[in-house]
């Protein structure tokens, strides 16, 4: 009978005569199951087609009066049940009691034994080399970037059996090392006491493989981050020769002090650009095995930074016999074919990229420019296009994907010049009219301007290292800066919305 009734059609005849609903009902989903299987339905669904195997698996083990070792788990069904117990232990257990899956333990076991993990959280040649190895393997031997960026981590500690420590505070691995397990409550004790959790971590990091991960104690300090790049520049690349063209941040004062320390450091060869007629010196340090280092902020920070200048109202940005202001913002949002949204202007989110983009976006430059043409006898207008004009084309001279290196060097310049010949015209202003105008009130802050300049330095810099050093490669100014490592973050905030130092660190070979 068991025989005859593998037939489809035989199966549902007997099932209609038995008059047994539930065991046809039952009976159809897994034959429709089956049958859409065999028909490709589930070839993109690679997480499901894991767990099936998996529960075959487990039925044909307990036939036989196995145990589930050794059981064979696809990669896409494991990267599914590591990332489940990333949320949570509890919701791993849940899905286990109903199906079938890995254990904490054996995902606890891979994860310490996982290629990609980190051998050691801190800057060393090991995690430098696991990336020289990766790109041996693809054959590549171009330009490289090096990127930098902090961010906030939930407090807490952790015995970890593979760094045989105490993670998650600031202080060295010596002072945190565990030989013995009733060491473990005298070192977190000692940790709370000197207040030492990790609050945000300073990240070097070529993608995309992540080569340390430092916490700190929640203010950094130039001298810290310089010494950070000067290990990585001159004791471990060179032994590697990875040829790390930039190194980028996100323009914190503490990181781009420190990249100014780098840019600066004394060299026997350096990448020059000089012009005596103009005062103009860009440079940069070529180092031994590694070549010419250059510097660069991150461009979507910067974009965001010349948009705050303006919102903020802390300084009265004089340009000629106007200014620019949070109120042109405002008169622009509120026209009827405005591409600024409200809240673009009122009640603002700094750190919003998307308004960012579209305050210096030919569309609203657009509207700025008709603004005027309506009322012509008003200056203000004029003046703010010219400042959302060299404001915009300094950052697409990094993103936009369409225009040669040529163009990219006359937009840069374009709003180097401007700002110096803008700065010039305020001291000179200011020493005729000590009373009412000063760069402090009326110009930009003295980070905002050396970071705008050092973009426009950096770009020169960028194209003349591509044709003196990497002819053969493409110029991908958009690539440079620090996106990639706020990516990182970003992604791992998907998956833990509050993590701690461990768990980045175990998040690490599924992100990166």
């Amino acid at each position: 009978m068991k025989k005859y009734l593998q037939n489809v059609d035989l199966l549902q005849i007997w099932n209609i005569i038995k008059g047994d609903e539930l065991s046809h009902t039952n009976s159809t989903v897994w034959l429709t199951l089956a049958d859409k299987a065999m028909k490709g339905a589930f070839n993109d669904k690679p997480v499901f087609t894991g767990l099936c195997h998996i529960m075959v698996q487990a039925y044909l083990r307990k036939e036989k009066d196995m145990g589930k070792q050794n059981s064979k788990y696809s990669e896409e069904f494991t990267n599914f049940l590591v990332i489940l117990a990333s949320f949570s232990n509890q919701a791993l257990d849940l899905f286990r009691q109903n199906l079938e899956g890995r254990s904490i333990q054996n995902i606890r076991r891979l994860r310490k034994n996982e290629i990609d993990c980190l051998t050691d959280p801190e800057l060393c040649y090991e995690n430098v080399a696991r990336f020289k190895r990766l790109i041996d393997t693809l054959r590549y031997d171009g330009p490289i970037t090096a990127m930098t960026d902090n961010t906030k981590l939930k407090s807490g500690l952790y015995y970890s059996s593979q760094f045989g420590c105490i993670i998650g505070s600031t202080l060295n691995y010596n002072e945190t090392k565990i030989t013995n397990y009733d060491q473990i409550p005298q070192v977190i004790n000692k940790i709370k006491s000197e207040k030492a959790f990790a609050s945000s971590i300073p990240l070097p990091k070529f993608p995309p493989v992540v080569i340390a991960l430092i916490p700190n104690n929640g203010s950094d300090k130039t001298s810290t981050i310089a010494d950070f790049h000067r290990e990585l520049l001159i004791n471990i690349a060179p032994q590697l020769n990875l040829h790390i063209l930039s190194i980028g941040s996100d323009g914190a004062l503490v990181e781009f002090q420190a990249q100014t320390i780098i840019q600066s450091m004394a060299t026997n060869k350096r990448l020059q650009m000089i012009d005596t007629r103009f005062e103009v010196t860009f440079s940069c340090p070529i180092l031994p095995s590694i070549g010419p280092v250059v510097r660069v902020q991150d461009l979507k920070h910067a974009k965001k930074t010349c948009r705050n200048i303006i919102m903020s109202g802390a300084r009265v940005l004089s340009l000629g016999r106007s200014t620019a202001r949070f109120d042109h913002f405002l008169h622009i949002s509120q026209r009827p074919d405005s591409i600024m949204y409200k809240q673009d202007v009122v009640k603002l989110d700094r750190q919003d990229d998307g308004a960012a983009y579209r305050a210096f976006c030919s569309s609203n430059l657009r509207n700025v420019y008709l603004q005027h043409l309506e009322n012509p006898e008003d200056e203000e207008m004029c003046r703010f296009f010219v400042l959302l004009f060299i404001f915009g084309e300094l950052i697409d001279c990094y993103l936009n994907r369409q225009i040669s290196p040529l163009e990219r060097i006359k937009m840069a310049m374009t709003s180097f010049f401007f700002l110096r010949f803008w700065c010039q015209h305020i001291l000179n202003l200011s020493e005729n009219y000590p009373d009412f105008i000063s760069l402090k009130k009326n110009f930009l802050a003295d980070q905002s301007y050396s970071i705008l300049t050092s973009l426009a330095e950096s770009m020169i810099l960028l194209v003349k290292a591509h044709r003196e050093y990497y002819s053969s490669v493409p110029l991908l100014p958009w690539m440079h800066g620090s996106e990639a490592v706020e990516h990182f973050f970003g992604i791992a905030r998907q998956i833990n919305s509050d993590f701690t130092y461990a768990e980045l660190i175990h998040l690490i070979p599924k992100i990166a």
